[in-house]
């Protein structure tokens, strides 16, 4: 996929968000809402289609819910999720950091290079420790 023909004007006016690039096209998603930009000559674009909702506000409801039932049946998404969205978002931060292409090996929950995996933990001071879960 060349990068001469990714349209990248979506880039600018963006803050937050991610992008799933296929060989088609790059769907582009944030709180906002979401768009397609083709890749040249191999489908059409789809031109930017806001949020109806708030779904961050319908989500932390269902959640707060869910928390003060004291169970897990009501979510609309399963915890497993959120760990993986979770883990998926700092991997971009993690990769940024340490320059480099990064994979994770979600069994050893590490990732291919042992300098990334120094982002991992926090490395507390004066003797604190996180107890052992």
């Amino acid at each position: 996929m060349g990068a001469g023909n990714r349209n990248r004007s979506w880039s600018l006016s963006k803050t937050h968000g991610v992008a799933f690039i296929g060989n088609n096209g790059t769907l582009v998603v944030n709180r906002e809402g979401w768009e397609v930009i083709p890749e040249k000559g191999r489908m059409e674009a789809v031109a930017f289609q806001p949020s109806k909702d708030n779904g961050l506000d319908k989500h932390m409801v269902n959640f707060i819910t869910a928390v003060r039932n004291k169970s897990s049946e009501g979510l609309h998404a399963p915890i497993e999720a959120g760990a993986h969205i979770a883990i998926f978002s700092q991997m971009g931060n993690i990769a940024y950091r340490s320059k480099k292409k990064l994979f994770w090996d979600k069994n050893k929950r590490t990732f291919n290079d042992r300098e990334a995996d120094r982002y991992l933990a926090k490395s507390y001071q004066n003797g604190y420790s996180m107890p052992k879960v």
